[in-house]
């Protein structure tokens, strides 16, 4: 079993934080080739990560290979044992992937004020409020996503959030953090970074997203000076 990806994905790192609350040792490999080249599309045609290759079978999409991790490593348990509480851990991972991961795109290249767009910032921030309202509305009993265990919805939220705190919150002050203050979203990422094994996979990702920022930063800037 191997996972092709990068841990500054947030979609990789999902992957990886629910093999790590599983206890598993998944071997992680950048893709062959690059993303989106022909060899890796020969692998896994989107070119895309994460992507989890088994017995010669590609697994694409974070989601559905957490979900086969799941069935496959059934201990310890990353959706909750009621059905209830898998409905609820699964949605709060799909309304991250739907309400929330779209939102930063629209931003990446407005950090500077002199470059904004202040009405693309106002709806990306509106954007945002709802849907983390709408995460924090669904969430099963905490202080995690549903109930006090890791499971898939803490798996797919905490990185977005960890990107957004690197990426997105200290660069505009029209969109909140949700993890400041008093509300359930503050209650939940202080209940997921005091847990020893997912609060130790956000500050590996927080590290990777860290040092793939600077790389990025530095790509940027020597493109910059070739053009000129």
């Amino acid at each position: 079993m191997k996972l092709y990806g990068s841990l500054a994905s947030p979609y990789v790192a999902r992957v990886a934080m629910f093999a790590e609350l599983k206890g598993l040792d998944l071997p992680m490999e950048a893709a062959p080739g690059g993303l989106g080249s022909e060899e890796f599309r020969r692998i896994n045609p989107t070119g895309k990560i994460p992507c989890l290759v088994q017995d010669d079978v590609c697994l694409a999409e974070s989601e559905v290979i957490c979900e086969y991790l799941e069935q496959v490593f059934p201990e310890p348990p990353l959706l909750p044992a009621d059905a209830l509480g898998r409905a609820q851990a699964r949605m709060v991972a799909r309304m991250t992937d739907l309400y929330v991961a779209p939102h930063n795109s629209p931003l990446t290249r407005m950090k500077d004020p002199a470059n904004r767009d202040q009405a693309v910032v106002d709806r990306q921030a509106a954007a945002f409020a709802d849907g983390f309202s709408y995460i924090a509305h669904f969430m099963g009993p905490g202080p995690l996503a549903v109930g006090d265990r890791p499971t898939l919805g803490d798996c797919a939220l905490a990185p977005f959030v960890g990107m957004l705190k690197q990426t997105v919150f200290p660069h505009f002050d029209e969109i909140a953090d949700p993890t400041v203050g008093d509300g359930r979203l503050a209650e939940w990422w202080a209940a997921l970074c005091a847990h020893p094994l997912a609060g130790r996979s956000i500050e590996t990702y927080d590290k990777a997203l860290a040092e793939f920022l600077v790389w990025l930063r530095e790509r940027l800037a020597q493109r910059a000076q070739g053009d000129g």
